[in-house]
């Protein structure tokens, strides 16, 4: 047999094989050197409940450096062990491959000494024995699994990079935000402006007032939902109790991967890892991928200074326009080994049992859901003003309306954190888009235009609120910057997207992503108008002619309805959160909008400015972290 002809003839050995019979006495070559009978003892053990080998217990858990257990592996084989792989050095086996297939072999050949290099970590040490004798006079040497496939990505960089930043765009042009304006959407938006400015040098006051009872009608779906939202809520139970969900063994579980895009974050690391080793998930089936760019010297150096377990591997994106987290995740995707996987942000602090509660979801879901989001909550919303109005709003969208939209099976504008997804359907889509800002809201809609469904799921993730204005600022910029890419990019052809979405959906998309944009734009011109009215003595004043009380009742609905539904959805759920000390601050809600209003005409600006520019939001400032026990 050569495996330079049939590269997948070592997995078709490997295939057929009892991988998981393993005893304490195949790991002897490891006492008294690197662990103890007593630790190799409980490691089998636990192997035994994970469906799991114990070198993978004790790799993933910190008990044992991976280099260390495949250096001792080697010599017990009687094979050679490589620790570090040049991408210069190796050759792939077979050239017919795929990155993407090297990467799921695990198997390299060195140029320099004709060997090949093999990553055995889905093998016991006496299924490896077995193979390796199989195989003479085939000469190989064993390297850990991070040695081999960082070799991978480093000889296949270009590659990597190409697919991370140009896939989208090249499968999907339409989709992609890299062209964002549509020649028809140029020209009407030029018309539309021209005719206004027309209209208001012809008739000032007439022009005011049909475009007041237009933008009332508009806002009408927009409050429709949120009182949908809150009589929802009204009639569930009022406790926040999850349904209990029965346990599945440890040995039944997949491989979950967590991704997680930081930059200039060195700060975060520490509490972060924490907090993701606390998981309720076996460490072995844990795949964490902390994602850091290259020129972010500092937080790469604390990251590799870091004791990290063999269950946490970082990755390092090249430096590449653009700069952003969707072209991040894409660059590190590739390496995944989770048939589902999860994104944390820097600050997160996912609830413990999170991913055992997502996966439930998926199971017993139906076989096109492709998404989970969790729900975002702020575990420092007692900072200052402006963080009490953020966890407002978090209550809001992420335990009002976003499970409206779950139960009426219309399009999710996803969040930035916590998104749970089935692999599979992730890579069909092409992933994130790399030049949308709000990548997130935008795969969403993506997902629901491919048939995909997507859930809300009764767990919680809690972040960090921008206590500094300058912070906050930054993020509501790029948040709403990226949903006017997200409109322009779907309504390209209004036609396709009402088709793929149907009528609800359509409708639906518009309210969260261009009605969240438009209603930020208009608010302060309503001060300006009730201004003009109150100087004019027109304030409540019914109107004397037939014609003028369709006008009068519609902006009288809009304007009672559109306070009063956030913030009675803001009660509900800030109560349901028990976050009391929060109710005061309701009728302070529409002060905090006129801050969205003008983060939203610096969005505007913006995205004709600097498009593809990623403002980063700064963590690491809050006073006084509370997070609830669950």
């Amino acid at each position: 047999m050569s495996l330079v002809s049939d590269p997948r003839g070592l997995e078709d050995r490997v295939a057929g094989l009892d991988l998981t019979a393993h005893t304490q006495a195949e790991y002897h070559f490891l006492i008294d050197r690197y662990v103890d009978a007593a630790t190799l003892a409980k490691a089998t053990a636990i192997a035994g409940r994970w469906g799991v080998r114990p070198h993978d217990v004790l790799i993933a858990t910190g008990r044992l450096k991976a280099d260390d257990y495949y250096r001792a592996l080697a010599v017990s084989c009687g094979a050679s062990f490589t620790p570090a792989l040049s991408a210069a050095d190796i050759v792939p086996p077979a050239a017919s491959l795929s990155p993407r297939q090297h990467l799921a072999q695990g198997l390299l050949k060195d140029r320099t000494t004709n060997h090949y290099i093999f990553a055995p970590d889905r093998l016991s040490p006496n299924t490896l024995r077995h193979i390796l004798g199989q195989l003479y006079p085939h000469r190989f040497a064993l390297a850990s699994p991070h040695a081999v496939r960082r070799a991978i990505y480093r000889h296949f960089a270009r590659a990597f990079a190409h697919d991370a930043i140009d896939g989208l765009a090249e499968r999907y042009p339409e989709r992609s935000a890299r062209m964002s304006i549509a020649p028809w959407q140029r020209l009407s938006s030029l018309l539309g402006a021209i005719g206004i400015l027309v209209s208001f040098l012809v008739a000032p006051i007439g022009t005011l007032w049909f475009l007041t009872l237009l933008l009332s009608i508009l806002f009408v779906p927009v409050i429709v939902l949120r009182l949908v939202a809150l009589q929802s809520l009204l009639h569930a139970d009022s406790s926040r109790n999850r349904p209990t969900i029965p346990r599945e063994a440890d040995s039944e579980l997949p491989i979950y991967t967590v991704l997680v895009p930081l930059y200039r974050e060195a700060h975060m690391l520490r509490g972060l890892v924490q907090s993701l080793l606390q998981l309720d998930w076996p460490a072995s089936k844990l795949d964490i991928k902390l994602i850091l760019e290259e020129s972010d010297k500092e937080t790469v150096e604390v990251a590799e200074a870091l004791a990290l377990p063999g269950n946490i591997e970082i990755v390092l994106v090249p430096e590449l326009h653009p700069r952003t987290k969707p072209k991040a995740l894409n660059y590190a995707l590739p390496l995944t080994r989770g048939e589902y996987l999860v994104i944390f942000d820097a600050e997160d602090r996912p609830e413990r049992d999170q991913l055992r509660q997502a996966f439930h979801v998926f199971r017993t879901g139906p076989p096109d859901l492709a998404v989970v989001q969790a729900q975002l909550n702020l575990y420092n919303a007692k900072d200052n003003w402006l963080a009490k109005q953020f966890t407002l709003e978090y209550c809001v969208l992420f335990d009002g309306l976003l499970p409206a939209f779950d139960r009426l099976a219309l399009p999710i504008p996803l969040g930035g954190s916590s998104n749970h997804f089935r692999v599979s359907a992730l890579t069909w889509l092409m992933a994130w888009d790399p030049f949308n800002v709000t990548e997130d809201a935008d795969l969403g809609i993506r997902l629901a235009r491919s048939s995909y469904r997507c859930r809300v799921l009764q767990s919680t993730t809690y972040e960090e609120a921008p206590r500094k204005f300058r912070h906050w600022l930054n993020q509501r910029t790029r948040w709403l910057k990226g949903y006017v890419q997200t409109w322009l990019v779907h309504m390209r052809s209004p036609r396709a997207l009402w088709r793929e979405l149907g009528p609800r959906g359509f409708l639906a998309f518009q309210v969260m992503v261009g009605g969240t944009v438009l209603s930020a734009l208009v608010h302060p011109w309503f001060y300006a108008l009730a201004a003009f009215e109150l100087l004019s003595g027109g304030v409540l004043v019914r109107p004397e002619s037939l014609l003028g009380w369709p006008f009068w009742l519609i902006a009288s609905f809009t304007l009672i309805t559109g306070y009063l539904a956030p913030m009675a959805l803001g009660y509900v759920t800030a109560r349901r959160r028990g976050h009391r000390h929060l109710l005061k601050q309701i009728p302070l809600m529409p002060l905090y909008w006129l801050l969205i209003s003008f983060a939203a005409y610096r969005a505007m600006w913006r995205f004709m400015t600097a498009r593809f520019t990623w403002e980063k939001t700064e963590h690491g400032f809050a006073r006084k972290v509370v997070i609830p026990a669950r």
